[in-house]
């Protein structure tokens, strides 16, 4: 399995020259597509085709990225060097942002690529219903990353043939709304021909409804200009749609979540029942990129990796988010090692591993040696699955589509799914009423490091902005020191007040010296 991975991998990136130097998003198809439009001469072809896109395409955003701009930016993560996300002080020159976009387009071009050739070029021997799931996975994938995008930076190119850039390098951003409109065909058509049958490590069904859910949830808010409403309410009829496919997910995929919060980000639970999309990685001593390069910078000290990485001593929860756990909440010691905590799945030999600094630092992807996992440990490289979207997401997801327009509500679905959340995390279940406030305190706490809590302040600000600048205003970003025996905290204290200029990201510098196109009025993608 892993040489055809390898293969794969490798094949596509000959086909299409993208991990290189080129100085623009805009890559372009090589000459050479022989191989492509051969290729698809079964089933298994295309499985080989889609699956290599589920890793090494997205490394660049995954690696450090996703980190910074969904947890650091909202005021999550506290870090020195991170002090430009948590002011919002970046700018078109920032190395995080250039990466997020390329690697974002990099996978909308693979995409491409092979959805062209598997619609034309797939061998008639293969069913309709292979090759339309092999192209629903594809446009999960591309739609998904058209999100990250639309969010991220607002108006962005929809691009669906790389080759035509070859004549015509330059292209138009489009308008937010048709942004959408694009990305919602994709995920409507992944979720009409992707199998409903768990196939791990790969999206099916439940994984577009779910995606499909939060598409809708964050466009409600949004007026056809791509501005938010500013009113404190939302479409109805968007947030309809958002209930209905992150309804169809909670109540008949029969999907569950894990059953211990810190299990879902051990090596062996990979792509378990929870997991909806989640990026595949291999561990590898040699083949930087291949493997996943989280825990090399997450991990506090080097002994807790002992594979010459370690890099995270500096980065410890902010002291807003460290102030909303209850003392009861689990997802804590899964999420942020403090002094005092023992782990046993870490440094098995020496019988676990005790924290013994005074600053709380990352657990979330620390999976340990390779002693603790043998074969999946190496330099900034592990085994680890990243979630993209867990069931636990959409639950919330549910709760806060069915809250709508209200502040709080008594909804039997609201309230049973949301508290599902909670009591797995060992806190005690809501009674009636469960507030929009409640709701969004829980997707922080629940997906802490994981990339979305800037998305959740994205929605919140589309529809009460000044109120949630405030909000961010009264974020303690700053980080603390604790000592389990004496029982003694100290805070160093950071505040920040974003403009509304603050919520969409600038577009890298390169790509708009490349493509001067981009600081022109967007136009419409939809004749």
């Amino acid at each position: 399995m892993k040489n055809k991975i390898y293969f794969t991998i490798a094949l596509l990136t000959g086909l299409t020259s993208f991990l290189g130097c080129k100085k623009s998003f805009l890559d372009r198809t090589p000459q050479d597509k022989v191989t492509l439009e051969s290729f698809f001469k079964s089933e298994g072809d295309l499985r080989l085709a889609t699956g290599a896109l589920y890793g090494t395409p997205w490394f660049d955003f995954n690696d450090k990225s996703i980190l910074v701009l969904g947890d650091a930016m909202a005021g999550n993560l506290s870090r020195t060097n991170f002090v430009s996300y948590s002011t919002f002080a970046v700018n078109s020159s920032d190395a995080r942002i250039n990466e997020a976009w390329r690697s974002l387009y990099k996978i909308i071009a693979y995409c491409n690529l092979n959805i062209i050739y598997i619609t034309q070029n797939t061998d008639p021997s293969v069913s309709a219903i292979a090759k339309n799931n092999a192209i629903g996975e594809l446009r999960f994938l591309r739609g998904t990353s058209y999100f990250y995008l639309v969010q991220y930076f607002g108006e962005v190119p929809i691009i669906t043939d790389n080759r035509t850039l070859a004549e015509q390098p330059q292209v138009n951003k489009h308008l937010v709304k048709d942004v959408y409109r694009f990305i919602i065909e994709d995920l409507k058509f992944a979720s009409q021909n992707l199998r409903t049958v768990i196939d791990k490590g790969r999206v099916n069904k439940w994984s577009a409804e779910g995606m499909l859910a939060k598409i809708y949830l964050t466009r409600s808010g949004l007026k056809d200009d791509g501005t938010g409403t500013g009113t404190g309410q939302r479409d109805v009829a968007l947030l309809d749609s958002a209930k209905k496919y992150a309804g169809d997910v909670c109540n008949n995929s029969g999907l569950k979540l894990l059953p211990s919060y810190a299990d879902l980000f051990k090596i062996e639970n990979n792509n378990n029942e929870e997991s909806l999309f989640a990026l595949q990685f291999i561990a590898s001593p040699n083949n930087y990129g291949l493997g996943n390069s989280t825990q090399g910078y997450y991990a506090a000290e080097g002994k807790l990796t002992n594979a010459g990485d370690g890099y995270g001593a500096a980065n410890t929860p902010s002291i807003d988010i460290y102030n909303k756990y209850d003392v009861k909440d689990l997802r804590r010691k899964a999420t942020f090692m403090q002094n005092g905590d023992f782990y046993p799945e870490l440094l098995k030999k020496d019988g676990g591993y005790r924290v013994t600094d005074e600053r709380p630092h990352v657990k979330k992807y620390v999976v340990g040696t390779n002693d603790d996992n043998p074969g999946q440990v190496y330099s900034l490289s592990t085994s680890s699955a990243a979630y993209m979207l867990r069931l636990a997401d959409v639950y919330l997801i549910y709760a806060e589509a069915i809250l709508g327009n209200s502040p709080t509500t008594t909804d039997a679905d609201a309230l049973k799914y949301y508290n599902l959340v909670r009591t797995r995390a060992g806190l005690d279940a809501k009674t009636s009423p469960v507030s929009k406030a409640d709701v969004l305190v829980d997707r922080q706490l629940e997906l802490a490091i994981e990339g979305q809590y800037w998305f959740d302040l994205l929605r919140e600000h589309d529809i009460n902005p000044a109120q949630t600048i405030s909000k961010i205003a009264a974020q303690n970003r700053g980080r603390l020191t604790f000592n389990s025996a004496t029982n003694v905290r100290v805070n160093e204290d950071q505040f920040s007040t974003p403009s509304d200029a603050s919520f969409k990201l600038p577009y890298p510098l390169a790509d708009l010296t490349t493509n001067p196109l981009l600081s022109q009025p967007a136009v419409p993608y939809y004749k």
